[in-house]
């Protein structure tokens, strides 16, 4: 049982949104690649397998609702609120699934494609989690089994300038695994910010970024502050960001690049998550 529970584990690591949505917005909407965890397409038909069931269309209460008052070039209030919520508890299995919805935004073309992605990675993990479900059933009937999914948002910063979004994925069994997607957007133009959008026109910024991050990690390591994977002769060690790589800017304007759990360290190091001082990066910022 345990083998398939993991297989199932990774499957969802898996998850990611449609072709064409990843074509239409790549710079953010790559689901990534981890050590553990390559990408891959998970499709699935519905099965009806799960003995409770909720779901909700939309929800605008003030408890999951995030409202921003009026902000230049923005139309009006901009929300993150909650748009649907997909929660099962049967016995061992449990699943609670929250898709984020974006009102307000001036680009609404940008606005419609968020949402689009959103709820399609949404259903994307109810499908497979359901299907799994159906499976695990089949294959264990007198069995209990622990397995348990949960995903929804975070809004990491929320000022006058940025608006950055935290989608998550947990994925239980008996250990668990975390994968992040970060969407970052300018509240001045309504225009999402990729990591290359941030730097002057034909600065290597990977390469900077990868001496400071192998830097950093070395020098936790050295102090007994962690067990990233770097010079490690056991581990395929961290040598560069990725195109797609995680970050956000935070509350201070500071550069975060972001790491999934398992990606460059063990799991008791959670997210890794490193926050770029700017005398490292300010020749080449724009």
């Amino acid at each position: 049982m345990n083998k398939k529970l993991e297989q199932m584990k990774d499957d969802y690591m898996k998850i990611n949104a449609s072709e064409e949505l990843k074509a239409r917005v790549e710079e953010t909407m790559r689901t990534h690649k981890s050590k553990q965890n390559a990408i891959s397409r998970k499709t699935a038909g519905l099965a009806a397998c799960v003995a409770v069931l909720l779901i909700v269309s939309l929800n605008v209460s003030q408890s999951l609702a995030v409202t921003m008052a009026d902000m230049p070039g923005m139309s009006g209030i901009v929300r993150v609120l909650t748009f649907g919520r997909y929660a099962v508890e049967d016995k061992g299995f449990h699943a609670d699934i929250v898709t984020p919805r974006i009102e307000g935004l001036l680009d609404k073309e940008l606005e419609d494609k968020l949402n689009k992605d959103f709820k399609e990675y949404a259903d994307s993990v109810i499908a497979a989690f359901e299907k799994d479900v159906k499976e695990l059933k089949e294959e264990f009937p007198d069995s209990e089994v622990h397995y348990g999914i949960d995903s929804g948002y975070e809004i990491r910063t929320d000022n006058d300038k940025i608006l950055a979004i935290d989608v998550y994925l947990v994925n239980t069994v008996g250990s668990s695994s975390t994968t992040h997607k970060f969407y970052t957007i300018d509240k001045a133009s309504g225009k999402l910010i990729t990591l290359k959008s941030l730097f002057k026109e034909d600065a290597d910024y990977v390469s900077v970024l990868n001496r400071y991050l192998i830097d950093e990690m070395k020098r936790q390591n050295d102090a007994g502050l962690n067990m990233f994977w770097v010079d490690d002769p056991d581990m395929e060690s961290f040598e560069s960001i990725r195109e797609d790589q995680n970050f956000f800017i935070n509350q201070d304007g500071q550069l975060v690049i972001c790491f999934d759990k398992y990606e460059i360290a063990p799991g008791a190091s959670g997210s890794p998550e490193f926050i770029i001082p700017e005398e490292v990066i300010q020749e080449i910022r724009k």
